[in-house]
């Protein structure tokens, strides 16, 4: 799947940003809402899972380590009342363990800074 067939496939649907970094989730918000139909963006896990009972959420990109709740117990919580939920986990550390843990939830996984052509890889292996 090229790159404009994503595009396409991801304008009809929803996506949650989870990051405790401020400056990462600002610098989403001004990408991801030109992506998808609706963005919404949570600070920690638990914001995350508050954002996913509020809306329908199609794809979830999430950091794996952050305060509250990490990004593996946050889509454990999630799949258990959204099943299909799509899955995309960022960390800054790129160690077996936190791949592991990715693959461990059927989701694809990205290691920080987020470049856009590994975000566009990613979302492809999802779609």
């Amino acid at each position: 799947m090229d790159k404009n067939d994503i595009k396409a496939k991801l304008k009809n649907l929803s996506v949650l940003f989870v990051d405790d970094e401020e400056y990462v989730v600002e610098i989403m918000k001004d990408i991801l809402p030109e992506l998808f139909k609706e963005s919404y963006f949570a600070k920690n896990g638990l914001e995350g899972v508050l954002k996913a009972k509020e809306n329908m959420i199609d794809i979830i990109i999430t950091d794996l380590s952050m305060p509250k709740m990490n990004g593996i117990n946050m889509v454990k919580e999630i799949r258990q009342f959204n099943k299909d939920v799509k899955v995309v986990c960022v960390s800054g550390h790129n160690e077996l363990e936190f791949t592991k843990k990715a693959r461990e939830l059927n989701s694809a996984f990205i290691i920080k800074p987020i470049s856009s052509g590994e975000l566009f890889k990613a979302l492809g292996e999802l779609l």
